[in-house]
């Protein structure tokens, strides 16, 4: 039970603190004796020497950032480096960590967009005595350093499932055979260049895939777009794709590479290229994976243009040495063994994505459980 439970307003619990020399991100020093901070998740974006610009407070403090919503506590001396960073100090009675776990258990992003105050006002905060409030912030460091490992494990098995399809995936390449072809990429396949094109887009219709839906690998869902699909003849005149074509993004990002995924008509627009590879020497596959490979990726970067985005122009691309086996029966095998290890890799990382979304449950439930009353109940 809650007992001895007070409740005050957001605002009287914080000391209002007004901050100022603010930084310039040109001026930020890559190490120094202070951090600069900003709203954003990895709110440590730069280092600063200059004492006399300290923001001068007594720590600990919780940031909050204003159009970001996010929290961060923090325990060092530090200097503000960006606009729309709010400074929590709470007040004598109210623990500063204890503090911060409760925003933590507020679903900041679910109240709406609004800067500053405005979006807390309405919160009430749960004001056990300082002892609870300790205790509390006790159990929850504890939980959350052993969640926090788990988090670490789950990642790295992640990763290292990820390098182990990628080490096969290049050990495939590195070295062509014999028997294999030497040739540009445009001898053998054939360019659908939807690059420079972006149609009206409507909220229900035939589907509209860009640059954004092609990730290194697969084709994603999201962001889903649509077109009207009474332009399908008129808009499609460079080329119709067919489930299996190679989808290649040419800048933003460069070199990203998947299949289409469904025989359904398609629209294509935005820094896209079709690839359709010759079926009399090419397996679309093998190509994909061809592409995907740090031996061929490599050549294609090393060709890219562009000081700030990096893009690739179509008649360099078409340039691009590669190799395959001339057998397509020999193709048709090193794609079976790369689709089985793929398909193993996916029911690892599965697991793993969910452990990850467990563990980031878990500590929810947890930190529900402690503004609640619960564990001060059940830990008392």
């Amino acid at each position: 039970m809650k007992t001895r439970w007070e409740y005050l307003e957001f605002e009287d619990c914080i000391d209002k603190i007004v901050y100022t020399n603010k930084i310039k991100r040109k001026d930020f020093l890559v190490k120094g004796e202070y951090k600069i901070i900003s709203q954003e998740e990895n709110y440590i974006n730069g280092y600063w020497n200059a004492e006399s610009d300290l923001f001068k407070i007594i720590k600990p403090v919780v940031i909050f950032g204003d159009h970001t919503k996010n929290l961060k506590y923090i325990d060092f001396d530090f200097v503000l480096g960006a606009d729309g960073v709010k400074i929590f100090q709470p007040i004598d009675c109210i623990n500063t960590k204890y503090f911060y776990y409760f925003l933590k258990s507020v679903k900041l992003k679910d109240l709406g967009y609004a800067r500053h105050y405005r979006l807390l006002k309405e919160i009430k905060v749960p004001l056990p005595p300082i002892p609870e409030q300790k205790r509390i912030v006790k159990i929850l460091d504890e939980a959350f350093a052993a969640i926090d490992k788990a988090k670490s494990n789950a990642e790295k098995n992640l990763q290292n499932s990820r390098e182990l399809f990628d080490s096969y995936l290049n050990k495939v390449f590195a070295n062509p055979e014999e028997d294999w072809i030497e040739c540009f990429l445009n001898d053998y396949v054939k360019f659908i260049d939807y690059r420079g094109r972006t149609p009206e887009k409507t909220t229900q219709g035939m589907r509209l895939i860009t640059a954004k839906n092609i990730k290194n690998g697969y084709l994603q869902k999201e962001p889903e777009e649509f077109v009207n699909p009474n332009i399908y003849d008129s808009w499609m005149t460079r080329g119709i794709p067919n489930k299996g074509d190679i989808l290649f993004t040419t800048e933003a990002p460069l070199a990203n590479v998947a299949q289409l995924d469904t025989d359904e008509k398609v629209v294509f627009a935005q820094r896209t290229i079709i690839f359709q590879p010759d079926p009399k020497f090419f397996n679309q596959s093998f190509l994909k994976y061809l592409l995907l490979s740090k031996p061929i990726k490599t050549r294609i970067i090393e060709k890219g243009t562009g000081a700030t985005v990096k893009g690739i122009k179509a008649k360099l691309l078409k340039q691009i040495p590669i190799y395959f086996p001339q057998s397509l029966a020999k193709q048709e095998r090193i794609v079976d063994k790369l689709n089985n290890l793929s398909d193993e890799i996916k029911k690892l990382e599965t697991i793993y994505q969910q452990k990850l979304a467990d563990l980031d449950e878990l500590k929810k439930s947890i930190l529900q459980k402690a503004f609640d009353g619960e564990l001060t109940r059940n830990n008392g």
